[in-house]
């Protein structure tokens, strides 16, 4: 099989979770650092492609990221998987005509999401649960390409998530660590020295982390599960 290929796009980025998950079901996996400049794969190349996240707008000007968007499209064209978090999420709306723009309020810590009912048809006739927790950091949202089927929602940004020919994609941060966590809240404490609409302080996110990631990956793990298993479809 191909391996897996994760992007992440600057150091304070890390798949966390997701090699975990990898590692424990023998999946070979290559991660490439943009900031380092590594090169982008081929397609031919990939049995599915991972997307982190990335404290910079898609709308920026950086010449990689419209190589990034270029490399999405063509995935899609072969029906490669791709998985976007967050920012690699924004990636694919915008690669697909959506549009990326600031959301009415900065979402960072524990917030609650919703499925949509069109999930049903998917992950092999798993139920989702309805609501969850899911840890969120982002100022910016985006909107569903024209033709994507809407997976998440929450009160504050709209869509939280949504699945579109062979690529997933998410708002939350479904790879999240204590560790990274810690390490986001100590390097950006500025965003979270008060609590305002949306952004909670330090003291809540890191309260009882280990609960509440465990809660979050019970939908993580369907995702993840789903996800591999479109990656096993590519020869």
């Amino acid at each position: 099989m191909k391996p897996l290929y994760i992007i992440s796009h600057v150091a304070c980025s890390q798949p966390g979770y997701l090699c975990e998950y990898l590692d424990q079901r023998n999946i070979h996996y290559v991660r490439i650092s943009i900031e380092s400049g590594d090169t982008l794969p081929q397609p031919d190349a990939v049995s599915g492609l991972v997307l982190l996240g990335a404290p910079i707008s898609v709308n920026s000007d950086q010449p990689w990221i419209e190589q990034e968007m270029a490399l999405i499209r063509n995935c899609a064209e072969k029906e490669i998987p791709v998985f976007g978090i967050c920012f690699g999420g924004q990636l694919i709306s915008k690669a697909f005509g959506g549009k990326v723009y600031p959301s009415p309020a900065m979402q960072i810590g524990w917030h609650p999401v919703s499925t949509t009912e069109q999930h049903h048809p998917l992950f092999n006739g798993t139920a989702l649960p309805a609501h969850f927790h899911a840890f969120e950091w982002h100022e910016e949202s985006f909107t569903l390409p024209s033709g994507a089927l809407p997976l998440f929602s929450d009160e504050i940004t709209g869509n939280q998530g949504f699945i579109y020919r062979s690529c997933l994609a998410v708002q939350f941060h479904p790879e999240v660590t204590p560790e990274i966590i810690q390490e986001w809240v100590a390097r950006y404490e500025a965003c979270v020295d008060k609590p305002a609409i949306g952004t909670q302080d330090h003291h809540e996110i890191l309260l009882d982390v280990e609960q509440k990631l465990t809660a979050m990956r019970k939908i993580t793990d369907l995702l993840f599960d789903w996800w591999i298993e479109q990656t096993r479809q590519v020869s």
